[in-house]
This record gives structure tokens, sequence and C-alpha cells, in this order.
């Protein structure tokens, strides 16, 4: 069973990774087409493009070069569920940054979040070595 608490997420190229992530998610979404004929009793219909888009949360620590994102970077990206050993599975893609929110609150750790979406090319799934 997996357990969020091992989850890690890697940027950038050379990949590094993200320290004080609190949580992230990932949207999966494909455009499709639709159609019939005369005499047809039901649709046909078929993906054309695919796309992802998601969001990631992290302790805000100015000293952590990885919090080091602005909107509009273009970035490699991988999420691992429930960490990195061998046989466990990820996603990899290249996000751009569309959003970087903070929030601070007097009994809690300030975060940072930022929101993203596919930049090019497809989401992968990949498997640790």
């Amino acid at each position: 069973m997996l357990k969020g608490k091992d989850g890690i997420v890697y940027k950038g190229d050379p990949k590094q990774r993200m320290g004080g992530v609190q949580n992230w998610n990932l949207d999966e979404q494909i455009d499709t087409v639709a159609g019939w004929g005369m005499g047809d009793d039901a649709e046909t219909a078929f993906g054309t493009v695919s796309r992802f888009s998601g969001s990631v949360e992290m302790y805000l620590d100015p000293a952590d070069p990885s919090d080091d994102i602005a909107l509009g970077d273009t970035l490699p990206l991988e999420l691992y569920p429930g960490g990195e050993t061998s046989g466990s599975g990820y996603f990899s893609g290249v996000a751009l940054v569309t959003g970087i929110g903070q929030s601070g609150s007097k009994d809690g750790i300030p975060t940072r979040s930022f929101n993203f979406r596919s930049a090019s090319g497809k989401l992968t799934r990949g498997t640790a070595a």
C-alpha cells in the first residue's frame, strides 16, 4: 500500500527534489470527437488531444532553491505518489507554471503553491528502477 508521506516531487533539469511538499494533485484530460451516420444506433467517439494540469503545495522556505518558481516557467516535473522505491510508479511531463499562491496563518507554517498545465508533450507514466 502506498503512503502519501513517502511522496516526492522533482522539478527542473537537472532534476531537483522539492522540499516541504505537503500535497500535489494531477488531472488528465483528453478532447473527444464523436459522430454517427444514418442508420447508426449509437455514436462512435475517440480521443484526440490530451493534456494535464495540477498543483503542488509546499511549506514556504525562501532558503530552499526548489522554491524558486515563477509564473510562466516551463519545467520538467516528476510526481511520485508513494516514494521512489524500485517498482513504484510515477508521472512525468513538461509543465507550464500558470499560477502561484502563498498563505500563512498565526498558528501554522506558511505555504506556497503553484498551479501548472501541460506545456508540451504528453504526461507519461514510469516505474522507478
